[in-house]
């Protein structure tokens, strides 16, 4: 009885009074009521045209291989500067050029491309920029906040009907990715669209999904390198990564303040049904080349594991007059490949290399000259900044910046440090770091 009494009761209206309503309705009036108007200046500012302010006819002829040479010798200078460009920009080019879609079968691999660098470096901007190439609705960004049951969700409501479309990985965090994708760390893998289904066992009605389907261009920016010390799952997805370096870098213009909509049409125009006959005649015979190539037959520097993914990108850049030949084409890779190897030996992108060009570019200066007004401080003290110990080196970066430099970072430290103009040489009794220019002083 008291049950039923509880819950009858909680179906009653009470009517209010008509001062109550009222003040509820003026209550309600005020928050509802903007503090501020909404503001629109579009008619106040017009967007310029990115491509024609930059000198591209989206109406030129061989549209492919002209817009390719305008991407790779105008946009990119202009507003992605990058490390070892002359290395760099042209296997950024067919990366960015590159449809998920224009595979001979389901079973063909494509790349990951994954943008490592320091903060602020241009690994987004180029990623927005690929981005660009796309209409919205194929377009998708991922954040680290996002879990990998709602990127699943997400990429099979864009992706899964089949269409070609671009998800950035935007600031991929080794620390707690694998915590965050959990069981749909298959999608990070899928670089095939065979591969590409995830599928649910036991879904107990109508209403629950069996089947995912996510095939995309996945895209990564990150500050972490997947080769350093990480869980073995980071293996598999560095496997199917092509990496571009990035250092922080002043680009001339400003992204954002132009108009790139052209882009999409151009890329349409490169893989659409006005370019059929091409990609007929150049583009799938190129491909299909390029996987009766023998692994053993590929330069030594290409990484028979990473061989697979090449083939797809080196037949965009051939098609897109990027490369004039296959053969062009597999020494360009075989190059990146032998740049990417010495470069993580410098420690480009590495956490080490982020955290130490921090304290040498911000901290250190200061703590030199705050030790040169100390009248109590050390004489070693007031040239911290022109000559340390190794000791003392990995003490400050400890107790400074919070991070731990293991033996095994000897060796990249010294070379990171050589790169800012330190030799490595004996301070007192032991080996520290000396700053070169010190070295002519008499």
């Amino acid at each position: 009885m008291r049950l039923e009494l509880e819950t009858y009761a909680t179906q009653l209206s009470i009517p209010q009074s008509s001062e109550a309503t009222h003040s509820t309705s003026n209550s309600s009036n005020d928050s509802n009521k903007r503090h501020f108007p909404r503001y629109d200046f579009k008619e106040d500012y017009e967007e310029i045209c990115g491509l024609k302010e930059f000198g591209f006819n989206e109406k030129s002829g061989n549209i492919a291989k002209e817009y390719a040479t305008w991407f790779r010798t105008e946009y990119l200078p202009k507003f992605l500067p990058m490390p070892d460009s002359e290395q760099q920009y042209p296997i950024a080019t067919a990366l960015a050029l590159l449809n998920c879609k224009a595979v001979l079968s389901q079973r063909q691999c494509i790349p990951m491309p994954y943008f490592i660098g320091n903060n602020g470096s241009g690994k987004t901007e180029l990623g927005k920029t690929i981005g660009q190439h796309y209409p919205k609705q194929l377009y998708v960004e991922v954040r680290p906040g996002n879990t990998g049951a709602s990127i699943r969700d997400v990429l099979d409501e864009k992706f899964g009907r089949g269409d070609a479309g671009l998800c950035l990985i935007d600031n991929f965090n080794t620390n707690d990715a694998m915590a965050k994708w959990g069981a749909h760390y298959d999608i990070l893998l899928a670089n095939n669209e065979e591969s590409a289904i995830s599928r649910i066992c036991g879904a107990s009605n109508d209403q629950q999904k069996s089947e995912y389907r996510h095939y995309s261009y996945k895209i990564f920016t990150s500050i972490f390198d997947l080769t350093k010390g990480q869980a073995p799952e980071y293996a598999e997805i560095e496997r199917r990564t092509i990496a571009l370096n990035f250092l922080e870098g002043k680009p001339a213009n400003n992204r954002i303040m132009y108009d790139w909509e052209g882009m999409s049409r151009v890329f349409a125009r490169i893989w659409g049904d006005e370019s059929m006959d091409l990609l007929h005649k150049q583009y799938a015979p190129t491909l299909g080349k390029l996987g009766r190539i023998k692994p053993t037959a590929i330069p030594d520097s290409i990484p028979a594991k990473k061989w697979i993914i090449c083939q797809v990108p080196i037949a965009v850049g051939v098609y897109c007059g990027v490369w004039q030949s296959i053969e062009e084409g597999i020494e360009a890779f075989a190059s990146h490949f032998q740049y990417l190897k010495g470069s993580k030996q410098a420690g480009v992108g590495s956490a080490l290399s982020i955290v130490l060009t921090k304290w040498v570019k911000d901290e250190l200066p200061k703590l030199g000259e705050a030790n040169r007004n100390n009248r109590y401080a050390s004489e070693a003290s007031k040239r911290i900044d022109i000559e340390i110990s190794q000791e003392e080196l990995i003490k400050q970066i400890t107790t400074r910046m919070g991070f731990s430099i293991s033996r095994r970072d000897i060796d990249e430290l010294i070379t990171l440090m050589s790169n800012f103009g330190y030799n490595y040489e004996r301070v007192g009794a032991a080996m520290g770091f000396v700053k070169q220019q010190t070295l002519t002083k008499k």
